[in-house]
């Protein structure tokens, strides 16, 4: 098909030869003339339309008289195709009939007809009309001027003897492209796919599809290509089979060519017939592969994550993994809000990067990146030199407008999870082992049921704990525990013992380097110990093609493993209420947020080359290092949080862990020393640094929103620090930079159990941390035992006969008849 305004250049061989052909002769009007139309109306005409035209030809041709010239006088004239014009002039006419020129003319008789001389008409036959046709107007292109005279076809088709280009042909078939409308009839939509697969030859409408389908879609590089909205009629889905474009407009007798043509007018013009735009439909739109993860993470809580758009009955919207694709199914009419609200949302992505360095000085799996970006909703990837970590999020709208200022980002949130991972805080460990003299039947068992209690690390690995198979009690020999004495002494609780001192009376912290140079509070001079007993399972890092060492040898060698804790069911526990009916059980809610030091986030590399450069990053790092972790535990009553109710600054941690092979639950005793941020409630939350980290955080225990800064700076003595690091100094006040390494709520119970503080605590440990609940022993004396040497000593081994007879109470944990104890 050749459409209006074209070259000769596109004009078909025969065409051409027909063209030629004709240029040897006079040109004679035809039905075919049609074929090149360039600027004047077409050669083609009809008697209704040239009546009026002809009358001034004819008349010129008449005056003339009918001579052998009237055929080159009228050769100007457009004769109609059939039609008959008359023209009367002084008694006779000349009549145009069937394309030839006929002149009326009155001849005498010699006979009278009803008394006047008798006359006859005489037509008289001057030949076929011939006439000149007029050729189109052209500009000349050295002039620029419109010449009125006429084209010479030989000459163009002699200087045009390349075929068409595609452009040209791309022209032509956008030429039927509907220039407004997108919903047809299915009599228009079928007449232009009749028309495209008549008019166009196959490779034509192939490189067509292909130029435009390669074309990017708009300036959103992450758009690879959106299907048209196709009716998925009595269907849930379209088959692979059928491409999306073509469900529900492919008929049985469509030819490949006209497939092609329907892929043309549904994937490159998007349009669509009215009678199938009813009902619901579907909507593919294939997105980049990291922009995917984005979008498919951020909308895994629900659509409502993309806009205000409700999704009706039977309305969804899916994340096709295996090939990046979102399928959207909806209504014909919300398909392009959709898409529209997509757009939006993947545009409000935001990068930002960070210094692997900062984090482990070697490569980090791929597994893990994803892992973490999986925990965020965030991609995460290595920059082209490797040394830095790009992290991509979606920002929310509450983001966006200035809600969320000063609050931890994806970034920062991805900073914190791979800081916690790759830095673990030095803790001494012991592993001592209480079971049957005979180990040859001990065997690890892969733990299945503790992976929600883990952190997300963990939860990556394969753990078993060590188990040997229930005997009979007669033939059972109990081997006691190696574990005589914990490593540091057994001391109460600060808060569980009066306060000699009141607040009010204590010395201030005095900081003179600072715009706040007294504080309220003050640091306990020196340290205390606090002592928990925890159970549940111990479990060790398992490889089938590596298991661990059998027993006594894994006491002797660092094998990793990690503690799940474990909680008895809550019948049992009911049962320590009805024991304890005299005394009241204590219920509270706290929030307990960990500092870990670090180096600012955004910080420049320090000028390494120079030695000044090099001594300051020694020192930065010295202290980063020999700062103590901070632990602040806000208070919290009626679901709001009602001040701070500690603040500690751990100086060691140290874990006993004692296995029970033959008990359904482990031990581990967690002992930590720290020192005390002395002062009440309101004290606490004056210090000028948690009061600064406070007031942007968001704390809604109601919702579950906990939303904090990322980072602050504590003002902490010289003498907090571990000494194995050497400070600048060893007196006065230093500031360094804090990261939150993590935010957990907790929920607890505690009733007096046998001299200790039994407690049940409910945790939510936040992104990545893992839920879970825990029993746990405490020391606890009342304000009337004395406090001595010797009560310590009797304590201490009481405080451990007690916590072993709630391990290996098999009651308590599975329900079963208490096993013999010794």
């Amino acid at each position: 098909m050749i459409a209006s305004s074209i070259s000769g250049g596109a004009i078909c061989l025969r065409c051409r030869l027909r063209l030629l052909r004709q240029s040897t002769r006079p040109f004679q009007a035809s039905n075919r003339s049609h074929i090149l139309k360039v600027g004047q109306p077409s050669l083609r005409y009809f008697a209704d339309e040239s009546i009026d035209r002809f009358g001034a030809e004819l008349a010129k041709a008449y005056h003339d008289g009918p001579n052998d010239d009237s055929k080159n006088k009228t050769q100007d004239a457009k004769p109609p195709a059939g039609g008959r014009h008359v023209l009367r002039k002084k008694g006779l006419k000349k009549l145009l009939a069937g394309g030839r020129l006929l002149t009326e003319g009155v001849e005498g008789l010699d006979m009278g007809i009803m008394g006047k001389p008798g006359q006859v008409i005489v037509m008289k036959d001057h030949g076929l009309l011939q006439r000149t046709s007029r050729m189109p107007e052209y500009e000349d292109t050295e002039g620029g001027q419109a010449n009125q005279g006429f084209v010479d076809i030989e000459a163009l088709l002699d200087n045009q003897q390349q075929p068409p280009t595609a452009r040209e042909v791309r022209d032509n078939i956008d030429g039927l492209r509907p220039s407004t409308d997108t919903v047809l009839s299915g009599k228009e939509f079928r007449n232009i796919q009749n028309q495209l697969a008549d008019g166009f030859l196959s490779i034509q409408l192939i490189a067509y599809l292909e130029h435009v389908t390669n074309k990017p879609l708009s300036k959103d590089s992450w758009i690879k290509n959106i299907s048209p909205w196709a009716p998925l009629g009595d269907q849930q889905s379209i088959p692979i089979e059928v491409g999306p474009s073509q469900f529900g407009y492919t008929t049985d007798t469509d030819t490949a060519k006209s497939k092609l043509a329907l892929r043309i007018m549904r994937e490159c013009w998007g349009l669509s017939m009215a009678e199938l735009n009813g009902g619901l439909g579907e909507t593919h739109i294939k997105i980049r592969n990291y922009e995917f993860l984005l979008i498919m993470r951020h909308i895994r809580h629900g659509a409502h994550a993309m806009g205000n758009v409700q999704l009706d009955r039977g309305e969804k919207i899916e994340a096709v993994r295996k090939q990046n694709t979102i399928r959207i199914v909806s209504t014909k009419t919300k398909a392009p809000v959709w898409v529209k609200t997509l757009r939006e949302t993947l545009r409000q992505i935001e990068t930002r990067s960070f210094p692997l360095r900062m984090v482990t000085s070697d490569p980090i799996d791929h597994e893990v990146l994803e892992e973490v970006g999986r925990i965020t909703n965030t991609h995460i990837r290595y920059s082209s030199t490797t040394n830095r970590l790009h992290v991509t999020w979606i920002e929310t709208k509450s983001s966006q407008d200035g809600d969320s200022a000063g609050l931890e980002d994806p970034r920062e949130a991805v900073f914190r999870l791979l800081l916690t991972a790759y830095n673990r805080r030095p803790v001494k460990s012991h592993l001592y082992i209480t079971g049957l003299a005979d180990n040859r039947h001990s065997r690890f068992i892969i733990d299945t049921t503790n992976k929600e209690k883990l952190e997300w690390t963990d939860r990556m690995v394969h753990w078993a704990r060590l188990s040997l198979p229930v005997t009979a009690e007669k033939d059972t020999a109990i081997k006691l525990s190696s574990l005589r004495r914990l490593p540091l002494p057994v001391q109460p609780q600060k808060g569980l013992l009066p306060d000699k001192v009141p607040s009010s009376e204590k010395p201030k912290e005095f900081v003179q380097e600072t715009r706040f140079p007294v504080y309220p509070v003050t640091w306990s001079q020196g340290l205390e110990t606090r002592t928990t007993a925890c159970f549940g399972h111990l479990l060790h890092r398992y490889n089938p093609a590596h298991p661990p060492p059998p027993m006594p040898m894994l006491g002797m060698v660092n094998h990793p493993r990690i503690f799940a804790p474990v909680a008895p069911h809550p019948f049992q526990l009911a049962k320590f209420e009805t024991s304890n009916r005299s005394v009241p059980m204590h219920a509270k809610r706290s929030i307990l947020i960990r500092f870990w030091p670090t180096r600012p986030l955004d910080a420049g590399p320090t000028q390494q080359t120079r030695p000044k450069g090099k001594k300051k990053e020694k020192v930065e790092n010295a202290i980063v290092q020999g700062a103590p972790v901070l632990e602040v535990r806000l208070a919290v009553q009626g679901g709001q949080v009602k001040g701070v109710e500690s603040v500690h600054a751990l100086r060691e941690m140290q874990y006993s862990d004692v296995m029970l092979p033959t008990s359904p639950v482990d031990l581990r005793y967690a002992q930590t020393r720290y020192h005390n941020l002395e002062g009440d409630l309101a004290e606490l939350a004056a210090w000028q640094p948690v009061a600064d980290f406070l007031k942007p955080a968001r704390l809604d225990l109601a919702s579950g929103r906990l939303e904090v800064p990322a980072h602050q700076r504590f003002p902490i003595p010289v003498r907090l620090f571990d000494e194995d690091y050497p400070m600048p100094e060893r007196t006065g006040v230093l500031g360094p930079h804090y990261t939150v390494a993590g935010v957990e709520v907790h929920r607890s119970v505690s009733t007096p159990h046998e001299g200790c503080l039994l407690t049940y605590t409910s945790i939510d440990a936040g992104l990545g941390g893992g839920h879970r609940a825990e029993l746990t022993v405490e020391p606890a004396f009342s304000e009337e035992r004395p406090w001595d040497e010797m009560n310590v000593t009797k304590y201490h081994v009481m405080f451990l006969a007690t916590c072993q007879k709630l391990a290996r109470t098999n009651a308590l944990w599975t329900n079963h008849p208490p096993i013999r104890e010794y």
